[in-house]
């Protein structure tokens, strides 16, 4: 398994519904154990925390991508720059990771360097560079 990857040409498909075409793809939290995702990883494989509490997927408009220097980034338009939950109580789990959805496909996930514990005004700010980057 791994602590992070891209299965079923994730980076590719990124990059096809971030900058040519098709819906926009969501940032997902998992609460599964560190480095227990592999190359065929699919949604229905992640467990996500309950939608209560300040969680629910985020939406990646696709017009919020960029690239620079090879490296793809994704700017919310406002402060902060990038996504982020903010948490109102805690939630089902803890969670180990976030991925980058579309449709059944998991196209990108890692996991996090510290495991995330919510509780009322905790915050968790994912850098997409760092999720899509090497």
């Amino acid at each position: 398994m791994a602590t992070s990857g891209t299965p079923y040409g994730g980076l590719d498909l990124i990059a096809t519904r971030a900058y040519i075409s098709g819906a926009s793809m969501s940032l997902v939290c998992y609460l599964n154990a560190a480095d227990s995702l592999g190359d065929a990883t699919v949604v229905a494989d992640l467990v996500q925390p309950s939608t209560a509490n300040g969680y629910a997927p985020i939406t990646l408009t696709n017009s919020n991508w960029s690239v620079s220097d090879g490296v793809l980034t994704y700017d919310t338009g406002t402060d902060p720059a990038n996504p982020q939950w903010s948490a109102t109580g805690s939630w089902t789990g803890t969670v180990y990771g976030t991925a980058i959805i579309y449709g059944t496909d998991v196209v990108h996930f890692k996991d996090l360097d510290v495991p995330f514990n919510a509780t009322a005004g905790r915050k968790l700010q994912i850098d997409l560079s760092t999720v899509v980057g090497p």
